[in-house]
């Protein structure tokens, strides 16, 4: 399998007609978003915007991952750019690597969290007693996916890095750090300026919010499913990581190009260093090549949705389940 894996390295090419074609897509998107701003289309610019924003962070994040161009220093200042329009300094990335060194491990030695979009195992959950109610509050998917991605995006992001580093969670030069986080904060600055001075900027704000929910919501699905991939740091491996606690998003094909391939999170999870572009294709090669492929867990858009209920960690029998399953739970051992 590596040989296939260095066949669809990035090329410059690939990532250069990947970004002009996303350039171009986006540039439309935003004049739409300028001519029908005064007009109830803009109820339909303003989410199409939202989607191509989905597009523009998993270009920043494949950058991240040094994976969309063979240059790292151009994939840094690309992605510095781009972090500026999805709110997001490059030393997020930095922070991000150690979600791939830890993904379903709930023993790793960074101390990351196993999992980012569930907070809490049922335990924990069940020892909050009378604050349950908040928690729930909090966690609610009409909550966690709108309210708290935005404030997620618009808020923590604006020093996710430096707060990442005073942790202890990352190996990373402090002085890169402030200034991939001053870079990002100025160059939003102006973004949003300029925004305003073209009447552009509730409506590109909102813009936003409808991307990172619908990023949050990916992020959320691509490992929160049942059988869940949740071991000890002994038993945990980066290829187990992909193969079974990250999903195959079955996203319809006229969305695809919003998602550039980061549906095939299996494949991503075990070489992040194949860019988004290029990562269809080698799912394909694989699967039409090998069994490795064969026990991946697919996830259709009804499954997605019922997964955005999942806010708790069952430790007692190995899975995901909602707030309901877990109060059940705990009236039956009351009972017992």
């Amino acid at each position: 399998m590596l040989s296939l894996f260095n066949e669809y390295k990035p090329s410059y090419y690939e990532a250069c007609k990947d970004l002009v074609k996303h350039s171009i897509g986006y540039s439309i998107s935003l004049f739409g978003l300028w001519y029908f701003r005064d007009s109830y289309l803009s109820m339909i610019t303003i989410p199409l915007l939202g989607i191509m924003n989905v597009r523009t962070f998993i270009t920043f994040h494949d950058c991240g991952h040094n994976s969309y161009t063979p240059s790292k220093k151009l994939n840094y200042i690309l992605g510095s750019i781009l972090g500026i329009f999805v709110f997001t300094p490059f030393s997020w990335s930095y922070s991000h690597h150690n979600h791939h060194l830890t993904a379903g491990n709930k023993e790793n030695k960074l101390e990351h969290s196993y999992n980012e979009t569930v907070l809490s195992t049922f335990t924990e959950y069940r020892d909050l007693k009378y604050k349950r109610h908040v928690y729930r509050i909090i966690m609610h998917p009409l909550i966690f996916f709108t309210l708290i991605s935005s404030f997620k995006f618009f808020i923590l992001n604006r020093g996710s890095g430096i707060l990442y580093k005073y942790q202890n969670k990352m190996q990373q030069n402090m002085k890169l750090i402030l200034y991939d986080t001053l870079l990002n904060n100025s160059g939003l600055f102006l973004l949003l300026v300029t925004m305003n001075q073209y009447g552009l900027l509730y409506h590109y704000l909102y813009s936003c919010m409808c991307s990172w929910s619908i990023g949050l919501i990916l992020f959320h699905n691509q490992h929160t499913f049942n059988p869940p991939y949740v071991v000890t740091d002994k038993k945990w491996n980066k290829k187990d990581s992909g193969l079974r606690g990250s999903s195959f998003i079955q996203i319809p094909s006229y969305l695809k190009y919003f998602t550039v391939g980061i549906e095939y999170h299996h494949i991503h999870h075990m070489n992040a260093s194949i860019p988004g572009y290029n990562i269809q294709k080698l799912h394909e090669e694989i699967s039409s090549t090998t069994n490795e492929l064969d026990n991946i867990t697919q996830l259709s858009m009804n499954d997605c949705y019922h997964n955005l209920w999942y806010s708790l960690y069952d430790e007692d029998n190995n899975k995901y389940i909602s707030f309901a399953e877990a109060e059940l739970k705990i009236q039956f051992k009351h009972k017992i």
